[in-house]
């Protein structure tokens, strides 16, 4: 039925299928003999990283990779904590780089001592550009020190909850705005603080 010579159009298909299918040998390559064991053994021996470090240049390697990728880990909890505690109050895109600017911050007191006021301000400003750095002192002040007995409490967010409204980000005005930031920056803050200390 397929060779009749009636219909061209299904010997056509059977020619592509021999074609493509019945035409192809297979490899006489195999993996699993003693010949590709040995090529196989070559190969690993050229691309060991024991042949090209030493074991002091492996494990100082391996511990700044190390390093690196646990710097990494800080953040993305600070992100979902940030994002579960205030998505509500302040658009994502300024949650991410409040955690961002705050993990930043973290290396940068340890290497230049500012106060707690100076970390807030410095990272506030660069979710709010258009405030002069004056400006951002003032409001940062009741949010860096305890005023009168006000203590602030572990996260700094719950005695300030007056502040964090349940009023769209764009609703806020600038003031409420700057407010609401510095709240979450205190708090971001003292999350990137607490986990360097317990590591």
């Amino acid at each position: 039925m397929i060779n009749d010579a009636d219909n061209s159009e299904i010997q056509a298909e059977w020619d592509l299928l021999n074609d493509l299918f019945l035409n192809d040998l297979p490899s006489s390559w195999n993996p699993y003999t003693v010949k590709a064991e040995a090529c196989f053994l070559d190969q690993n021996a050229e691309d060991s990283l024991m042949a090209a470090f030493t074991e002091a240049e492996l494990v100082e390697r391996s511990q700044r990779f190390m390093n690196q990728i646990n710097q990494f880990w800080p953040a993305t909890r600070l992100k979902t904590s940030l994002l579960q505690n205030f998505a509500e109050q302040i658009p994502d895109e300024l949650l991410n780089r409040l955690a961002q600017a705050a993990t930043r911050m973290n290396e940068e007191v340890s290497s230049r001592s500012l106060s707690l006021a100076d970390q807030l301000v410095q990272c506030v400003q660069e979710l709010l550009p258009q405030w002069s750095e004056e400006d951002l002192q003032v409001l940062a002040r009741p949010f860096a020190y305890a005023m009168r007995g006000a203590e602030l409490d572990g996260d700094g967010v719950r005695s300030n909850s007056t502040i964090l409204k349940e009023t769209s980000w764009s609703e806020l005005s600038e003031i409420e705005q700057a407010r609401t930031c510095f709240v979450i920056t205190r708090y971001a803050l003292l999350e990137v603080f607490s986990a360097q200390e317990t590591s």
